[in-house]
């Protein structure tokens, strides 16, 4: 970790590698969609009817990358892992980004159903970074992945849960 300006407390605008690498593992499956093309591929052709929703869940989604990425505390080390707090939330972090790399197999094979969708991808995301936050202390980060997850879900459900 880089720290460059102290903010409060133990918290430092940086560079958090692993945020950086939490960020870049979450990417794989749009960094690999163009080498798939998908046949069908209604995440990326949705249309968000609601364009403050849509507009609020970039937002959110951005701020959550950004205080991933550039968000660290002097006081919490690359890796924490000696409590069972830690091992929890490493493991909900794993376990969230199992479940999306899932959902993106499933989604790239042609098995694209509603629930799974919003599940694995919408849903997914945000408390990945959730649990993330959590796990390294990263409380700025933790209190934008609640509103993103609640926004994100919801998007999800209205374009693939709820029939038009």
């Amino acid at each position: 970790m880089l720290k460059f300006i102290h903010i409060f407390n133990n918290y430092y605008l940086g560079i958090s590698f692993i945020g950086i690498a939490a960020f870049v593992i979450q990417e794989v499956p749009y960094m690999i969609m163009p080498l798939i093309k998908p046949v069908s591929n209604p995440i990326m052709n949705m249309k968000n009817e609601i364009k403050w929703i849509g507009t609020i869940q970039g937002i959110l989604g951005i701020l959550s990358m950004i205080l991933l990425m550039l968000i660290v505390r002097d006081d919490v080390k690359i890796i924490p892992i000696e409590t069972d707090k830690d091992k929890v939330f490493l493991f909900l972090a794993v376990l969230m980004i199992v479940i999306n790399f899932v959902g993106w197999t499933l989604y790239y094979t042609g098995h694209q159903y509603g629930w799974m969708i919003i599940i694995s991808q919408f849903a997914a995301v945000p408390l990945y970074y959730l649990f993330f936050g959590i796990w390294q202390r990263n409380y700025l980060l933790v209190g934008i992945s609640v509103p993103f997850f609640l926004i994100h879900t919801i998007n999800g459900i209205m374009n693939f849960a709820i029939k038009k």
